[in-house]
């Protein structure tokens, strides 16, 4: 099993945008993000304690603090995390997100998605799970997170968003969890960058680096 089987590889399942007014501590969920927490629209009000009661307890604290530094300190922000839906079953997904920012700097809205990957992960059979999880465990939740900052920075779909990645991994000789991985440690550089800069200096990055291992030593 390659990588481009990993169930990290493979379309999600629910993506639910959503915008949150932070002046006015104010939510937006789209119909999907109430359908991904088990409601029908607008059945309950969309509210901050409403998403961390649906945090499954484990994860709750990690995701707040990681809402918390974007509405802090700007930028972008990718969360892999598990929640409780109504029905008590538990789905896999990452939020992603970007802020808008004030003429003072302050962040004033959020906007981003919810990402449901649920069924891609079970969509693997028990014996390929077996066989790859010490190996890729850490893969699938990298590359959504990378795929989910192109959605945000970019307004691509996420199947968009994975081919994006898997150019630059040819172009750069890279795996494509490792052009995710690199994304994700560059998303302080977004804003200045953007998310086409980054990419292009790790394909430049990567293919200096090869050159320079092909060439001969000096003699």
């Amino acid at each position: 099993m390659d990588i481009h089987s990993f169930p990290g590889e493979r379309s999600p399942g629910i993506v639910a945008p959503f915008r949150y007014d932070v002046v006015n501590d104010r939510w937006h969920w789209s119909d999907a993000l109430y359908e991904l927490h088990g409601y029908v629209p607008r059945e309950i009000p969309p509210t901050t304690s409403a998403l961390m009661h649906h945090k499954h307890p484990e994860d709750r604290d990690r995701a707040a603090g990681v809402f918390a530094a974007v509405i802090r300190d700007g930028g972008t922000y990718s969360c892999y995390h598990r929640i409780v839906r109504r029905n008590k079953k538990v789905l896999s997904v990452v939020s992603v997100g970007s802020s808008l920012l004030d003429p003072d700097g302050r962040t004033v809205e959020v906007r981003g998605y919810y990402i449901d990957l649920t069924q891609a992960r079970r969509d693997e059979t028990q014996a390929d799970v077996e066989v790859a999880l010490t190996r890729k465990a850490a893969t699938g939740p990298v590359i959504e997170q990378a795929k989910g900052m192109l959605m945000v920075a970019e307004g691509c779909t996420p199947d968009e968003a994975f081919e994006r990645l898997r150019l630059c991994s040819q172009l750069a000789n890279r795996k494509v969890a490792d052009v995710a991985q690199a994304l994700v440690e560059s998303a302080d550089r977004i804003a200045a960058e953007g998310v086409a800069g980054i990419l292009e200096r790790l394909v430049l990055a990567a293919r200096a680096g090869d050159d320079a291992a092909a060439s001969p030593a000096p003699v």
